[in-house]
Order: structure tokens, then C-alpha cells, then sequence
């Protein structure tokens, strides 16, 4: 059963290095899979996520019935690595979503120095080049 927990854990955390490495070459929206995917075992419980208020919040799914002194080293060793990859993933996340949106607010605010041919293509643009 150890080796089978064991195993299970190694493709967890290959998934995670594997969705965070997908990420860096361009599909950053991996990177919010990986969060999700693995928030459980990773973080806290959310609230209106996981639970409503006034409710239990649903014990952690790592916890198993295990404190953390009777597991082995390497299962601890196995859930930093994890934790390392989806916090990547975290971090990952939010630094392109807030240069998005500073994107997007940047070109909202200042609509006027970009321009109406910077978004359109005029007529003798298009005849120039051909489309």
C-alpha cells in the first residue's frame, strides 16, 4: 500500500512539474489548472469553494488520519515537492494575470494615443498589402 501511495504521489507531482513547464512556453492558463487541481492538498479549504459558511470545512485531503510526525520522510519530502510546483504555479498566475490586466487598463485609459488605425486596418492599408 506504501509504494501504491508512493507511486500515486510521483505522477501527482510529475502532473504538477509537467503543467507548470506547459505554462512557461505559453499556455499560462495551465498554470490556474494546476492550482485548482491540486488547491486541496496544497492549501486550506475555501470558503464558498470547498464549503459554506456555518458549516464544517472538509478535512484536508492529505491528512488522511495521519499526523505529520507518524508519516515517513519520504512522503513529507514527496508533498513539499508538490507544494513547490502548484506555489510556482500560484506565483506563475498571478504575475501574468496582473500584467494582463495592466495591459488591458493601460490601453483602456489611453484609447487616444493608440489610435483607431492601430486597431483597424484602414482602406489603403488593406490594399497595400493585400487581405
Amino acid at each position: 500500500m506504501a509504494s501504491s501511495n508512493s507511486e500515486k504521489m510521483q505522477e501527482q507531482i510529475t502532473l504538477s512539474r509537467r503543467m507548470f513547464i506547459a505554462g512557461c512556453f505559453g499556455l499560462p492558463w495551465l498554470w490556474i489548472c494546476n492550482v485548482l487541481y491540486f488547491r486541496a492538498k496544497v492549501f486550506q479549504p475555501l470558503v464558498f469553494l470547498d464549503y459554506w459558511p456555518g458549516h464544517v470545512p472538509p478535512p484536508r485531503v492529505d491528512q488522511e488520519g495521519n499526523n505529520d510526525q507518524e508519516q515517513s520522510v519520504e512522503e513529507q519530502l514527496n508533498r513539499m515537492e508538490l507544494k513547490k510546483w502548484v506555489k510556482r504555479s500560484t506565483l506563475g498566475a498571478f504575475v501574468v494575470m496582473g500584467a494582463f490586466i495592466a495591459w488591458i487598463i493601460t490601453f483602456q485609459t489611453n484609447k487616444e494615443f493608440f489610435g483607431y488605425n492601430w486597431l483597424v486596418v484602414g482602406e489603403t492599408e488593406a490594399s497595400q498589402s493585400g487581405w
